[in-house]
């Protein structure tokens, strides 16, 4: 049971820590001339530390007493927070260039509603002029 335990954990607290970091940082950059969110460096760093701790216990280089599950531990703590924070800042790139965005064709008529948004197109039609756009 241990076996699936330690790499499930160390994987779930892989991803946890990046998104955390997001989190707290409200999506800050490291700074203007490098454009890459905190939260995508935290996970690049803990991917490079947990993998390189896993395969230097496997290799012997290091921690040579590590159990297995333990390296497992460690492998699934680094491949977590490895993706993780490739995706933030492969996300992240793809959203500054525009490159995925909402593609689908406006509404032609939107439901009214009592409050919100949907009261104001009986005043001031959009569709049309957002087709025309």
């Amino acid at each position: 049971m241990e076996y699936v335990v330690k790499p499930a954990g160390g994987a779930a607290i892989g991803v946890l820590i990046p998104i955390g970091v997001e989190y707290v940082a409200k999506g800050k950059r490291v700074s203007t001339d490098i454009s890459v969110k905190w939260s995508g460096i935290a996970g690049l760093i803990e991917g490079v530390a947990g993998i390189g701790v896993a395969v230097g216990a496997e290799k012997g280089w290091w921690m040579r007493g590590m159990k297995d599950e333990d390296k497992a531990f460690c492998a699934g703590f680094g491949g977590g927070g490895l993706a993780t924070g490739a995706s933030i800042i492969l996300l992240d790139e793809l959203r500054k260039r525009a490159l995925y965005e909402f593609r689908g064709r406006p509404p032609r008529n939107i439901p009214l509603t009592e409050e919100g948004f949907p009261r104001m197109q009986e005043r001031y039609p959009t569709a049309e002029l957002v087709e025309e756009i």
